[in-house]
């Protein structure tokens, strides 16, 4: 991992009003220069991730970097007046806004295609005849066989006028999935199957592309503070937990729409990728690696513990367990919030 403290004016558990002694005027150059110097390369690194299969394009890109840049700017600028939340790791910061800005997009532009891509990373975790995995380019998908492929394709010819039956038939999804896969020859990348699948089954969000205003819809005091108390308690209990449990738990973690349910420590405050990373024994670096692919298949996880991948089921089945029992305890009412994700 890159040591912050000599690459970036922000080290860390230095407050983010530190950079900013001086005049006004060089307030405004030094909030600057974090931006262009340090910010947005982590930015344009982390969205071009997305970039994969027509699920982003350029003017996407440049929307996505302007809203971040602007809840930085809001972010630094609130620094200076308080010391009550500093930035305590800069990239990490800033790497957790683009993430979160990416998904609040993606979400509120393309609803469907974000449940398809769910359901295809679903049948491909769990069909035997199918394995997902992390390549250079991005999230792979393909036959069981090909797992841990390093080269995936980003683009496939498959359209209504040359798809089998099977590739159409969107109540048998495994069988077309695999048919997809076989007919391609190799491993493709996620986002550009979900892609073709989208037009063989018909999914559209025609009617959502107005509907994707980054406008910040911030929850009511209230629930922002008892959202944070069951994280941070959630939290805490999750770092109790044995090493190997922890990771069999929080790499495959997902909300209830099948998205990385991990990300929902780090939007509510009470995880840092730092900390996240330390309590998986991996370099933040290499967090941000495997971050747009998680939750990731008990196969994958397997092959980074060293155990079988019933051990990754036991190790998770015991984990949740154990969290359900104490967070029912400390939560009375939380408990069907817990088992939701």
């Amino acid at each position: 991992m890159r040591d912050s403290s000599t690459s970036n004016p922000l080290s860390v558990n230095e407050p983010a009003h530190a950079p900013f002694a001086g005049t006004a005027g060089g307030r405004e150059e030094q909030i600057e220069s974090l931006i262009v110097d340090h910010a947005k390369p982590t930015m344009e690194r982390i969205i071009g991730r997305f970039m994969y299969g027509d699920s982003l394009h350029g003017e996407d890109a440049d929307d996505i970097v302007a809203t971040v840049t602007l809840r930085l700017i809001r972010k630094l600028q609130a620094a200076e007046i308080s010391e009550s939340d500093p930035i305590r790791q800069f990239d990490s910061y800033v790497a957790r806004l683009t993430y979160n800005t990416i998904y609040d997009y993606m979400r509120r532009r393309f609803p469907e295609r974000t449940r398809l891509k769910n359901r295809i990373r679903y049948l491909a975790s769990n069909d035997d005849r199918l394995a997902i995995w992390n390549a250079p380019a991005g999230t792979a998908v393909g036959l069981a066989k090909w797992r841990g492929g390093e080269q995936a394709l980003d683009r496939l010819d498959f359209g209504m006028s040359n798809a089998s039956q099977v590739m159409l038939d969107r109540n048998r999804p495994g069988d077309a999935v695999v048919a997809v896969v076989r007919a391609a020859g190799g491993p493709v990348l996620l986002a550009t199957i979900t892609a073709t699948m989208a037009v063989l089954w018909g999914v559209s969000d025609a009617e959502n592309v107005t509907d994707a205003s980054l406008v910040d819809e911030d929850p009511t005091p209230l629930e922002r503070l008892e959202s944070r108390e069951f994280f941070r308690a959630l939290w805490e209990e999750i770092r109790l937990l044995r090493p190997a449990h922890r990771s069999a738990l929080l790499l495959n973690l997902r909300d209830p729409e099948g998205l990385n349910a991990v990300a929902l420590l780090v939007l509510s405050g009470v995880a840092t990728f730092d900390e996240i990373a330390e309590s998986l024994e991996m370099t933040t670096s290499r967090l941000m690696d495997l971050w747009p692919g998680l939750p990731l298949e008990d196969n994958t996880i397997a092959g980074m513990l060293g155990v079988s991948r019933q051990q990754v089921i036991n190790y998770r089945s015991s984990a949740r367990e154990r969290l359900t029992r104490r967070m029912a305890r400390r939560f009375p009412g939380a408990k069907g919030t817990w088992t939701k994700i």
